[in-house]
């Protein structure tokens, strides 16, 4: 009946000017290809069928949200699987492994491919920025003529590596994952400190429900206490307080630096693109 009903509404729309044999020609054409379309897809099997329309909703559902499903969870799974893979290799280098290797080293490594890919991304980026079109010497001469602003966030950048280092040194790599969760509670402090921000009572709770349970779980990793007397005990209680102070450390410079530099890249005053 809906089909029917389909057809006399588009059979309808034609013009009223048409003879009579014109507008049954029509009609009868619509009728006919429906009843072909009907046909096909009656014709197909049932997984075919299915196949069809889960591909459909899962277009359509990757299109919504601007994307949502596409780029965005593309990136987020690869942070995650950075971050990650970062705190478990530390860990098992320096606290499985015991290599004695030069973290400063390391961090020279790092610093020289984050370099070589942003020297790339400012040449060939399109993003805007107040540094000078021309060659790309003229652009890196112009932003170390300009870089003041971001010398906070380099220097900071830097102890957070070497605070992590540490930390994993004496701590499981799961209880720092845990700890880093604490970033989320450092950041929104800062957000409200430095941009002025105001948060809802639910966030909250939901921020204190978090410190909690960093706490309680940390609290279970901790080593049994060195009341006994045993040197061992002592030892490792020490160095878990270690590396738990380095981990706080590395929370707390976290959270100042991500604001720090959200609030630089929304400058009215000044406009860097990411790479710059």
């Amino acid at each position: 009946r809906s089909r029917a009903a389909a057809t006399k509404a588009r059979a309808s729309l034609l013009p009223r000017s048409w003879p009579q044999h014109a507008m049954k020609a029509s009609y009868t054409n619509v009728e006919t290809e429906e009843k072909e379309e009907l046909v096909r897809s009656e014709g197909e099997p049932d997984d075919r069928r299915e196949t069809s329309t889960s591909s459909t909703c899962w277009s359509q559902l990757c299109c919504a949200g601007g994307g949502l499903l596409g780029i965005r969870a593309c990136i987020l799974g690869s942070v995650v699987v950075q971050n990650t893979a970062y705190a478990l290799v530390r860990r098992y280098s320096r606290g499985a492994l015991r290599e004695t290797y030069s973290t400063s080293s390391v961090l020279l490594v790092m610093e020289v491919a984050k370099m070589a890919l942003s020297a790339f991304q400012i040449v060939t980026s399109d993003a805007p920025s107040d540094v000078p079109s021309g060659s790309a010497l003229s652009k890196y001469a112009y932003l170390i003529t300009h870089s003041l602003t971001m010398l906070v966030p380099a220097v900071v950048y830097l102890a957070m590596n070497i605070l992590g280092f540490v930390s994993l040194k004496y701590i499981d790599a799961a209880t720092f994952a845990i700890l880093a969760q604490m970033k989320v509670f450092t950041t929104a402090i800062f957000s409200v400190v430095l941009l002025q921000r105001k948060l809802h009572l639910r966030k909250w709770r939901a921020l204190l429900t978090l410190t909690l349970g960093v706490v309680l779980i940390s609290h279970e990793a901790m080593p049994k206490s060195a009341a006994t007397g045993d040197s061992r005990a002592k030892l490792a209680f020490a160095e878990f307080l270690l590396g738990i102070a380095a981990s706080v450390g590395d929370v707390v410079l976290s959270g100042f630096v991500s604001i720090y530099f959200e609030k630089v890249l929304k400058s009215k005053t000044e406009t860097y693109s990411v790479w710059d």
